[in-house]
């Protein structure tokens, strides 16, 4: 099959192409005057003949200079040139590769690019053989329809793989030529005002659009095996063509970027690479003399000559060891000033994948305005939205964790996939939970993060923590344009204050994660009280969205009441039960006392409390024998004794899900809570379970003693608990979830970009 098929690149630069005009330096800003390539031409025809391609061509812009030195030194040279022409109605551009001309040709088609029909019309007239190159690129955002089929009938050639552009926008490209037939050529001929084409069908074609000399013959054009360049042109005419190779990508831009800064300095161009650096900072405010970017110019003149692995690996590598020692310090305290004292460190780390995370941002840019497009004009071809959601901490005990892993088990991985930072994702760094002894959060690598939302496709992402993976992923979705919805489970700032006893420090808490919520597309809340909550406190919040806690009614059931279990709990008598971890801002202090007091009043109670933390040896001390205490229990076991209590009490004032809440009304266990936060509307108020006071102690406990004195209502509200908990199963979250990441989704992709 080899032997029975020829290869040509048909989209390659060279240093004649001058100044750089095109699309991708062009995207980065102004003020970048390097050249488009540096790349010498007979440099570029031997790596094109390396990578295996039987004929060359070069396609600098505006020129034809580069092609005339080779075309007299090789008889498998096709001299081609890069045309930029306009669209008079509109003022859109279209880049146009051209084959098989000479100078005279060059010059007429010179003086015709400013009308892409007189253009088109001296290439026909000429008997040339053309091809539009990148055609999903730069349609104009008005009338995009009516200007797809004016390209459509002018250009029977079209750039199916181009291999700099991102694969999005390559595959619109190509289903967008390969719907059209005859009948529907003649039809837009009639609604465009032109006449019908030559062309019955449009064909397509590969080419690398090399300018760094690293990836010519990467992309290619396949057509039957010819012997010389006419024959070769006379198959591309006839449309006996295919595309083949690679599509563009991130790491292959920056590495082409890097290259051509590295010729700019070779030839003394020192201001021009200083400026494209500058340019390749996500910010653009990366100075070149200073921190990484100082240390990219410096070694620039060796990064630029290593292959594309390379290049990336010595980078990655400098950043994960300075973010890394950035970190080492935090402290297992609160940790902000440590993290101020590591800010330095950490920009500066994060300065060495500017280009990587430049470009990528750059290639979400244009992947999101192809997805638009398909949309608006291949809606038939929109599949189900798929929705990466990221959490931090996912293998631990609370109950956010609890939550994603429940979604996870009924997401398998299709339109919904659950991601943890795992050794795939490049952990730089683990830093300590503020006062959370013993537990730790993974620091990812942005560069793995940004690389698996890109490789994965995600229409949405979803961060469910504001921990490091969660921030790494809030970070690829701005950069990348993709919506992210963030979900707010837990009080932080408040949490902060009742842990740490310092105003300042929960100040700082609140700050930043307000700065993180703010970026959102949109935030999820488990309760309406959560966002009438994060608007008193003035959170710039676009759109609120309410999403449940969820709970396995198969797991948590009265059918698991064990007499046993409620005999060596205690001892026969009536049990008050509480889940959760034991520690100070679960407002267990307070429920001590009180629950103290309720037994000097009476000896027919006892109190249940399943979980750790570091609160319960003070408590151990503090309740004696008239508690029991479990330690940590989970599944059936948990599950049974929730089951065989009588009366759950939840004092917390600061939990937004109240997961354990809603596994009490599941066991048909009535409930008594504060009315603040999450936990009361996880119960039916008066139905049931009771709802006290915020910190009314002596109001909370009087309810628990209505439920331990009138068994008939316990029994009445413990049937009404397991119906309500009936309504919330984690397959209506889940469902709930990707209903609202589709609707996001819909409506974010269908309004442009201002």
């Amino acid at each position: 099959m080899a032997d029975a098929v020829t290869r040509i690149d048909l989209h390659l630069h060279s240093r004649a192409s001058g100044t750089a005009t095109n699309w991708w330096v062009k995207g980065l800003g102004s003020g970048v005057e390097a050249r488009e390539s540096y790349t010498d031409p007979e440099d570029a025809y031997r790596m094109a003949r390396e990578a295996g391609m039987d004929f060359v061509t070069l396609t600098d812009h505006e020129t034809i200079e580069g092609a005339l030195g080779l075309s007299g030194r090789h008889a498998d040279f096709i001299i081609g040139e890069e045309v930029c022409a306009a669209f008079p109605e509109d003022g859109s551009l279209v880049d146009v590769l051209v084959y098989g001309l000479d100078e005279e040709d060059h010059r007429e088609i010179q003086a015709r690019r400013g009308d892409v029909y007189r253009l088109v019309s001296y290439l026909r007239e000429a008997g040339l053989v053309y091809v539009l190159a990148h055609p999903a690129y730069g349609l104009p955002e008005a009338s995009t329809r009516a200007a797809v089929e004016r390209r459509l009938l002018l250009f029977g050639l079209w750039e199916f793989v181009n291999g700099s552009r991102p694969a999005e926008q390559n595959r619109l490209a190509r289903e967008l030529a390969e719907g059209v037939g005859p009948l529907e050529l003649r039809q837009m001929a009639g609604r465009c005002g032109l006449p019908v084409p030559p062309h019955r069908r449009v064909r397509g074609t590969g080419g690398s659009d090399d300018h760094g000399g690293l990836y010519g013959g990467k992309t290619f054009t396949l057509l039957p095996r010819v012997s010389g360049p006419e024959e070769l042109l006379e198959a591309l005419a006839a449309g006996e063509c295919e595309p083949g190779g690679a599509d563009g990508s991130p790491d292959r831009l920056a590495h082409t970027a890097l290259r051509i800064a590295g010729g700019a300095l070779k030839e003394g161009e020192s201001w021009h690479a200083a400026r494209l650096l500058q340019r390749l900072s996500p910010t653009g405010r990366l100075h070149p003399a200073r921190g990484a970017g100082g240390g990219l110019r410096e070694r620039l003149p060796l990064l630029s000559r290593l292959p594309e692995a390379g290049m990336k690996g010595e980078l990655v590598r400098r950043y994960e060891d300075r973010v890394a020692g950035a970190l080492e310090g935090v402290g297992s305290g609160f940790p902000a000033l440590d993290l101020l004292g590591a800010l330095g460190g950490i920009l500066e780390g994060h300065g060495y994948i500017a280009p990587y995370v430049a470009l990528h941002g750059y290639f979400g840019r244009e992947t999101e305005r192809a997805l638009r497009l398909r949309r608006e004009l291949l809606p038939a071809r929109c599949g189900a939205v798929k929705v990466g959601v990221f959490v931090d901490g996912l293998d631990g005990i609370h109950g956010v964790a609890t939550m994603y892993r429940n979604i996870e088990s009924l997401a398998g991985g299709g339109e919904l996939r659950v991601v943890r930072c795992r050794e795939e994702l490049g952990i730089v760094a683990r830093v300590p939970v503020p006062f959370y002894g013993g537990l730790e959060l993974e620091v990812p690598s942005l560069v793995s993060v940004l690389e698996h939302v890109t490789g994965e496709g995600y229409d949405t992402l979803h961060v469910a923590t504001p921990g490091p993976l969660g921030l790494a992923a809030l970070v690829a979705g701005l950069v990348l344009r993709i919506p992210v919805v963030g979900a707010y489970h837990t009080e932080f700032g408040t949490y902060a204050r009742v842990l740490s006893g310092d105003h300042f420090v929960a100040d700082m808490v609140e700050v930043t994660v307000r700065e993180f919520y703010e970026r959102c597309a949109a935030v999820v809340v488990p309760s309406r009280a959560t966002s009438l909550s994060l608007r008193a406190r003035g959170y710039r919040i676009r759109r609120f969205e309410l999403l449940r806690n969820g709970v396995d009614g198969d797991l948590f059931s009265p059918e698991r009441r064990d007499g046993g279990l409620r005999r060596a709990l205690g001892g026969g008598r009536k049990l008050l039960l509480y889940v959760g971890r034991l520690s100070r801002e679960k407002g267990l202090e307070g429920m001590a006392a009180g629950y103290l007091r309720l037994r000097r009043r009476r000896g027919d109670v006892h109190l249940v409390l399943a979980g750790e933390g570091p609160l319960r040896g003070d408590l151990e001390e503090k309740l004696g024998e008239t508690a029991t205490f479990t330690g940590l229990v989970e599944g059936e076991e948990l599950a049974r004794i929730f089951a065989s209590c009588d009366v759950f009490v939840f004092p917390s004032l600061t939990d937004t899900l109240g997961r354990a809440v809603l596994e009490a009304q599941a066991s048909g266990v009535p409930a008594v809570v504060y009315g603040s936060g999450g936990p009361s509307e996880c119960i039916l108020p008066g139905e049931s379970g009771f709802v006290a006071d915020p910190g009314d102690e002596e109001g909370f406990f009087s309810l628990v003693e209505v439920l331990l004195d009138d068994e008939a209502r316990r029994r009445r509200m413990g049937r009404a608990a397991r119906r309500f908990a009936g309504s919330m199963g984690w397959e209506a979250v889940a469902g709930r979830l990707l209903a609202l990441h589709a609707e996001l989704a819909r409506r974010e992709r269908s309004v442009a970009p201002a």
